[in-house]
């Protein structure tokens, strides 16, 4: 006689895990934000240094960029 040996039911699994709450990300990584505008990964960087990128912070060898100044940029004239 076989006997059968079935896998967890992935499922059942999930049901049983709590889910924990993403943290609201303020900021974008400027390769994030480069792919958002549709631009390319040089001239983000340009202008991230010479401060023409809208919302951008220099953090330690990283830069950022702040989503709420991006957003108005955008939706500004």
């Amino acid at each position: 006689m076989k006997t059968s040996t079935k896998a967890p039911d992935a499922s059942a699994e999930m049901a049983t895990k709590v889910l924990e709450p993403q943290p609201i990300r303020l900021t974008y990584s400027i390769e994030e934000a480069r792919q958002l505008l549709g631009i390319g990964r040089s001239l983000a960087y340009d202008m991230a240094e010479n401060g023409t990128f809208p919302g951008v912070r220099r953090l330690g060898r990283r830069y950022v960029v702040s989503k709420a100044a991006l957003d108005a940029w955008l939706n500004s004239n």
